[in-house]
């Protein structure tokens, strides 16, 4: 990637975009012309604002938000507000066996680290910067197509710090990395960050947790860049669980190498707009790559999965599969595009997207696209929208089961298909709990 300091320029009197005041307030924090010599950090953080420049926000009227309206994020979110709550949030996954750490606003607070074993290392972007720079410049915005994604642009730009995550060639580490997100920003946006890189023959399993926050609007913007290295493997969970205030984009980007494997547990349980940008690239052959998604949408939430996995080498395996229930006035979408390039023979690359709609108000768009460009392939994609199964809801209350028992008795076995593909013991059996709390309600 070519680093350039070109300046974004703004006309002096003319009336101030959202994109204008964002270049603004990066001018006052950080000068949009360069005061010297600079490293590798500074010089990628003019990039990034340039790119965000340059692209804007998107629209309706970009394809890949036309179901989303990004305006309404943007609303009282703009300043990156220094307005904290208090509050000291509780988090139901204190229990769960692992190293645990714990983020507000994309800034690691545990100075105590839990002891790790060797060849983990757990700290921050500013540590490794300050340590060993040189590894920082070889990963760090890399797999961030910034050019495409004018909010991991943002974030890039804006992101003073974040989690840096380490597992040394060779290393299996035998227990989760377990990370507790917190946002105590009100009326304003937070912009985390967070780079995980799993060496050589290693493996990893992480765990996120996004628990609910006290009332108030907040705005999150995150980029989790990720790195597999050859054979190596790792399991991701992200469940997410604001309240219904709050917007997060979240943008997940991983890049893996020869013979690695990657699955991802992508569930959204709250929050009132969530976009889930999920963005692979198999850069190897016998590369697999498991993407897995779950979302409840209730009263006026919109919830927005878009995924694209990049098939650029041959002999590799992609699946996805997303489920959805919508009710209220809720807004579901599922946007998943896998590209398979002309060199990449022998692909296996499947999609599908399943839909539950209970109230007449409640809307589902489902968008699930192949674009094929090699010729020795299998892949196929589908989605499916529909209500309960009136027979199966039939049969149950012949049965002797009372109608909203029975309700739920299937909707629960329509979201286990995702929740039974979380590796986790302890993370499984609380998601089971909280769907049929959220379901039963």
């Amino acid at each position: 990637m070519t680093m350039t300091t070109d300046s974004v320029q703004s006309v002096p009197g003319e009336q101030k975009t959202d994109e204008a005041l964002m270049v603004q307030e990066f001018d006052a924090r950080y000068g949009l012309m360069p005061s010297g010599e600079e490293d590798f950090w500074t010089a990628s953080r003019r990039t990034a604002i340039k790119a965000f420049a340059e692209a804007g926000f998107p629209s309706r009227r970009t394809e890949a938000y036309k179901y989303t309206p990004v305006t309404k994020w943007l609303k009282n979110n703009l300043a990156s507000s220094t307005e904290k709550s208090a509050t000291s949030l509780a988090d139901t996954f204190n229990d769960i066996d692992g190293y645990h750490y714990r983020t507000t606003d994309g800034q690691l607070l545990d100075r105590d680290a839990p002891k790790l074993p060797e060849g983990l290392s757990i700290g921050t972007l500013q540590e490794m910067r300050s340590s060993d720079s040189s590894f920082l410049e070889t990963y760090l915005s890399r797999a961030v197509v910034l050019e495409r994604d004018p909010f991991a642009a943002l974030a890039s730009a804006f992101a003073d710090d974040g989690i840096f995550i380490r597992v040394e060639k060779g290393i299996h580490v035998d227990q989760p990395v377990v990370i507790h997100h917190n946002t105590l920003t009100v009326g304003g946006l937070a912009q985390p960050r967070m780079l995980i890189i799993v060496e050589e023959d290693a493996s990893l399993n992480v765990v996120e947790h996004f628990p609910e926050v006290p009332a108030g609007s907040s705005f999150e913007n995150r980029v989790a860049e990720v790195f597999i290295g050859e054979k190596a493997k790792m399991d991701h969970v992200l469940v997410f669980e604001r309240n219904e205030h709050s917007s997060f984009v979240n943008g997940l980007f991983v890049h893996q190498g020869a013979e690695s494997n990657f699955k991802t547990d992508t569930i959204t349980l709250g929050g009132g707009l969530v976009r889930n940008n999920l963005n692979f690239l198999p850069d190897a052959e016998e590369c697999e790559t498991h993407l897995n998604g779950l979302y409840v949408a209730r009263g006026s939430a919109h919830i927005d999965n878009h995924t694209l996995v990049d098939h650029a080498k041959p002999n590799c395996f992609s699946n996805e599969l997303f489920k959805g229930i919508v009710t209220d006035s809720a807004t579901g979408v599922f946007n998943g595009k896998v590209l398979v390039r002309q060199d990449a023979q022998k692909t296996n690359a499947y999609q599908s997207s399943k839909s539950i709609v209970l109230d007449r108000s409640a809307q589902i768009y489902a968008k699930p696209e192949l674009e094929i460009y090699a010729d020795d392939v299998k892949c196929s994609h589908g989605a499916t929208t529909g209500e309960l199964d009136e027979e199966a809801l039939f049969y149950l209350r012949s049965r002797g089961i009372p109608e909203k028992a029975a309700r739920l008795m299937l909707l629960e076995a329509f979201a286990r298909d995702v929740v039974d593909l979380v590796d986790n013991e302890a993370v499984k059996q609380y998601l089971y709990e909280r769907l049929h709390h959220l379901l039963s309600s």
